[in-house]
């Protein structure tokens, strides 16, 4: 174990929520000898809550391994919604001390120091609250990894650059695609169609339009999606499930600027800056033979991907706050119990989950509060386990009844079932993993279902997730 007192390389531990988190630094970088985190101002990383203790517990790297361990706290600590006394942290592990919940990152905390949770901006990290700007007023919700993606955008957004926009259903590509229009200062409008709703006999006609008499029905000249994004932005939602008739005609489009209508005798220019969407592997469809290289090449002029929501959990308190706006409620407050229960569950369906709980709240007459009652029953079933203790690593009998019985008054009914936790028969041991062979042959068996998977090995679905990112596979593949 290193014995210098210095900071770690880019790791550290990023505030997700605290009911009072104005009172937090949205990052901390940790010390690879040890950071103490506690409510003592003198801790390594200040805790500024009631409901920690003074030294409540350490992260220390030990090898190539970092470890949580708890102090000994009266409300205990919890890991990835279990109490332990010691853990192994990974890349996006949550921590909660007190009624503070964090996660853990391996590297670039320090760009997740500037964004707070809120949306806030921190020019400077140290200086007082009152002189902290507010972030850009852009269509894009989110902190340091969202608005990262936005610059990258922006940057391009003047250009000519064909764009494509990757991530799993539901993370925003269609909101990036709309702020990259409104950047790229093109007088046209956005036009946006949906690759996969459109009937492979149609899409000729869809995207180019037809001319009177071009066949039977055709009454009266039909402009086409393609002409009417002239001199703005085609978006192509869904790019990877073109059929491959009609991927050979768009390319034509893209390469000569002209599109022929059905029915016309000439060709017609049009001007528009394409962008692409997809949660498909463009990179598998290819060697399937499914999606066309050289269009590729076309689209992929520039790209990036979205992360889903469960790898940037930073970002839910503020989208709650937005959706709600979007909805027509102006004034919000989620409980503790809430926004703990949101933190604790994957959310598969990423942001357009996460919106038809808002809506639904928001179509209530109740209050403003957001609380138990407003959650799905998935999420409110995940949360009977969430504080239970880890066999793996259990504390003093006493301590853990202390810590289960006085965690957090406001979450008190989230957890109360947690004695009555479920485990499949053919769960894991406590504290074990899969190892690669195990998972792959589940992922192949269940088709690529992480749920069907997490109730195979009685594990949460964000834990099977990590096993997938440790072993670097793409779930793509099984599906």
């Amino acid at each position: 174990m290193p014995t210098s007192r210095h900071a770690s390389s880019g790791a550290g531990i990023v505030l997700l929520y605290a009911p009072d988190y104005e009172q937090f630094r949205p990052a901390y970088p940790v010390f690879e000898s040890g950071s103490v985190l506690g409510r003592d101002p003198s801790a390594d990383i200040y805790v500024p809550t009631r409901t920690a203790s003074r030294h409540h517990a350490r992260i220390e790297q030990r090898g190539d391994v970092w470890h949580l361990s708890d102090l000994g706290g009266r409300n205990g600590t919890i890991h990835n919604g279990e109490l332990v006394t010691e853990a192994v942290l990974a890349h996006l592990d949550e921590i909660r001390i007190g009624s503070a919940i964090f996660k853990f990152v391996e590297s670039d905390v320090e760009g997740y120091a500037h964004h707070r949770i809120d949306g806030a901006y921190l020019d400077d990290p140290d200086s007082p609250p009152e002189v902290w700007p507010r972030s850009s007023t852009s269509r894009i919700v989110g902190g340091y990894q969202s608005q990262l993606l936005a610059g990258r955008l922006r940057e391009i957004a003047r250009s000519e650059l064909s764009v494509l926009i990757l991530g799993e259903s539901g993370t925003g590509k269609e909101i990036f695609a709309e702020q990259l229009h409104d950047w790229s200062g093109r007088r046209g409008p956005l036009q946006a169609v949906n690759c996969a709703a459109i009937p492979p006999a149609l899409v000729e006609g869809e995207l180019f339009g037809h001319r009177r008499g071009a066949f039977s029905g055709a009454e009266r000249d039909r402009m086409g999606i393609v002409r009417a994004a002239h001199q703005g932005t085609l978006l192509l939602d869904e790019i990877g499930d073109m059929p491959l008739e009609a991927q050979a005609k768009l390319l034509r489009v893209i390469q000569s600027k002209e599109i022929m209508p059905l029915g016309a005798a000439q060709p017609e220019q049009v001007d528009v800056r394409i962008v692409a969407a997809t949660h498909r592997d463009l990179d598998a469809l290819q060697q399937k033979g499914a999606f066309r290289a050289d269009l590729f090449a076309r689209l992929n002029e520039y790209s990036i991907t979205l992360p889903p929501l469960r790898e940037r959990k930073e970002d839910i308190f503020s989208l709650c706050v937005a959706l709600a706006n979007r909805h027509g409620r102006h004034e919000v407050r989620p409980s503790m119990a809430f926004m703990a229960s949101l933190l604790h569950h994957d959310f598969p369906y990423n942001v357009r989950e996460l919106e038809a709980l808002i809506k639904r709240w928001a179509a209530t007459a109740r209050g403003p509060e957001l609380d138990l009652e407003d959650l799905s029953d998935e999420i409110r079933s995940r949360m009977r386990t969430y504080g239970a203790r880890s066999s793996g690593s259990m504390p003093p009998p006493a301590a853990a009844d202390a810590a289960r019985t006085t965690l957090i008054p406001e979450d008190k009914a989230a957890l109360s079932a947690g004695e009555e936790a479920y485990a499949p028969r053919g769960a894991l041991p406590p504290r074990t993993s899969p190892d690669e062979k195990v998972l792959r042959e589940l992922l192949v068996q269940q088709r690529g279902n992480v749920a069907a998977v997490a109730r195979e090995l009685g594990r949460d679905r964000a834990q099977v997730h990590r096993w997938i990112r440790r072993y670097n596979m793409n779930i793509d593949e099984f599906r």
